[in-house]
């Protein structure tokens, strides 16, 4: 147990300090760098220490289905270990995947027998795919810059600003499309990523490293269910390294452990909390007045879309911290926006909660927060 927790340990302190100095010489910018690829390979060598740990070390009845999955019995080679940590169609921006599958489609054991589907449809379909994000970056060339020059935004109403920011904080997911559907795109024409067939159609599924669904993102009537289908992978790799394997409270060490795994800009710390809290205030609404809104087919399709452009707007409020990373420039964006989601969620919160119920939530927050995190493996 101490050898795995020892390399865990070990890989995230290299990462930190990584970020530290990232920061130190490059602080607020977007420099492309070695912190990047730090943080993928930081995902692959403690899952690997932990696939490692639950079949060297643990008995079989200690591990979930899971991790029996995924549990390692025999140490890598040299270059297994190698080719998996340097995979070139992962090195640059992810997605994670474990050992056990990367090992399945070198030897071929992904696929069934007599069957060779191939992933070049798929990989061109996500290639354009990719390409259409991109462009869109191109069309709509803004940034935050002018958000921070008191006589624009005295030169506008508050509306206007507000849906500025609002379509910024949209393009600027674009990237993060572009570059891991371009990613899944390489894998799954190298092969990378068959996951059966479909059920129904019998067609071949190439979604098993898939990090991210951008209509699903962008069109979810929850919260929980929008962080969800973004950066998948790094989501099932906070669950099998540290939500399942924490001794005390999963759910704060998880968001330390996905703050820390981004940097350390009071904005990435900011964007969690605000996350967990707004995801916590919009489960408590959604039990409640939900059931308002099931008498007809017209009613619940408007509470539907009213949860939509409430979870983009709330995802977009609270993201926006890991774009303007520093104190200083957050809270000027907050101070300008009286901080009202905060509050609005605030008061809700506090309205529909009595004491019993507070109590009550006190306990069951770990497990319904953290949706943000926890995916199962059948979704990738």
């Amino acid at each position: 147990k101490q050898w795995y927790q020892r390399r865990v340990r070990g890989a995230i302190t290299f990462m930190s300090v990584s970020h530290i100095y990232r920061m130190y010489t490059d602080y607020n910018g977007y420099t492309l760098d070695f912190t990047g690829p730090t943080m993928i390979i930081t995902m692959k060598v403690t899952s690997l220490a932990c696939s490692v740990y639950d079949g060297m070390s643990r008995k079989e009845e200690q591990l979930s289905p899971d991790q029996k999955e995924l549990a390692v019995r025999k140490i890598p080679t040299p270059v297994e270990y190698l080719s998996y940590m340097f995979c070139f169609t992962s090195i640059l921006s992810g997605p994670t995947f474990n050992l056990q599958d990367y090992l399945a489609f070198i030897t071929g054991s992904d696929k069934p027998e007599g069957s060779e589907p191939t992933g070049y449809v798929a990989g061109l379909l996500k290639f354009l795919y990719a390409v259409f994000f991109i462009v869109l970056t191109f069309l709509v060339p803004i940034n935050f810059e002018p958000f921070f020059d008191a006589e624009w935004r005295e030169a506008h109403s508050f509306l206007y600003v507000a849906g500025y920011m609002y379509l910024v904080c949209t393009v600027y997911r674009f990237n993060y499309y572009f570059a891991w559907i371009l990613a899944d795109s390489v894998s799954n024409v190298s092969g990378f990523g068959f996951n059966g067939y479909d059920s129904e159609s019998g067609k071949a599924l190439w979604n098993k490293i898939t990090n991210v669904y951008p209509t699903k993102t962008e069109c979810s009537s929850s919260l929980r269910l929008l962080v969800a289908n973004w950066n998948v992978g790094t989501a099932l790799w906070l669950r099998r390294v540290c939500y399942e394997r924490s001794t005390w409270s999963p759910t704060v060490m998880t968001y330390l452990l996905s703050a820390t795994w981004h940097g350390f800009y009071p904005g990435y710390y900011g964007c969690f909390m605000s996350s967990a809290f707004f995801i916590l205030t919009s489960r408590k609404l959604r039990r409640v007045v939900r059931p308002l809104f099931l008498g007809g087919t017209f009613i619940k399709m408007f509470y539907d879309f009213l949860t939509t452009v409430c979870s983009l707007i709330l995802i977009n409020y609270s993201s926006i911290q890991l774009c303007l990373l520093s104190f200083d420039r957050n809270l000027e964006f907050y101070k300008y926006f009286y901080f009202l989601p905060h509050i609005i969620c605030g008061g809700a919160l506090r309205l529909l909660s009595g004491p019993q119920e507070r109590s009550q939530e006190r306990i069951n927050t770990s497990r319904d927060v953290t949706q943000q995190h926890v995916m199962s493996r059948n979704s990738t």
